[in-house]
């Protein structure tokens, strides 16, 4: 059984003359446990690949399987709890809600279960991402580091099989984005957690176990 694959996976805007294809018969896999970088330039089809894997947009045609269940046979539903408890999503832009504080932001996805955080998970993540200080404080009060770092702590909440990361160190200076490189690697390392995150740096798609590069909606190759 695979843990995650696409099969033929293709998503179109628009119609006719006006059609565009952002994606174009992919077709991969990821075993468990691997730390996946997708590469490609700017409208090569990346994001749209993050959001069909999520379950955050349909494609036109193809299939998303996860353990071999095509997510897009799930009914409203049971996809909704599949972005709920099965994928944590990790943007760019971070996401927060400005009126909330950083702990309120971080047990949102639990309060949107309709489910209380396993305290002492909570604590150790806080505690890892170096937050305890912060949690009474507003994201508009914290650094950008520290706003990512608030992200994937609530990205990791529900205790996710998946992490699906945005550019996630593409507003960060180099520190805090070897940062953030670092606590993504300790996930997939010491938690097992499975990591696709798209970038456009080659810096940081190197320290991940595998690279697919995209252009015009379709794989051109991959690199270990």
């Amino acid at each position: 059984m695979t843990f995650l694959r696409t099969e033929n996976l293709s998503k179109k805007y628009g119609e006719n003359e006006a059609t565009v294809t952002a994606l174009d018969q992919v077709s991969f896999s990821v075993e468990k446990g691997e730390f996946v970088a997708v590469m490609g330039a700017s409208g090569s089809g990346k994001s749209t690949l993050l959001n069909l894997l999520g379950g955050l947009d349909y494609p036109t045609e193809g299939k998303v399987l996860y353990h071999d269940k095509d997510i897009f046979d799930m009914n409203d539903e049971e996809l909704s709890r599949f972005r709920l408890k099965t994928i944590g999503f990790i943007f760019q832009s971070y996401n927060l809600i400005p009126e909330l504080t950083v702990r309120e932001n971080i047990i949102l996805p639990a309060e949107i279960a309709k489910e209380k955080p396993d305290e002492d998970r909570m604590a150790q993540i806080i505690d890892s991402l170096g937050l305890s200080d912060r949690l009474s404080h507003l994201p508009g009060q914290i650094s950008g580091g520290q706003q990512q770092r608030v992200a994937i702590a609530r990205a990791l909440i529900n205790q996710p099989e998946i992490l699906l990361c945005d550019e996630p160190t593409g507003n960060l200076d180099q520190k805090s984005g070897e940062n953030v490189m670092q606590l993504l690697k300790m996930l997939n390392k010491d938690y097992g957690i499975t990591i696709l995150m798209i970038t456009h740096d080659a810096r940081i798609a190197e320290q991940t176990s595998r690279t697919i590069n995209i252009s015009d909606g379709k794989i051109v190759n991959e690199t270990i």
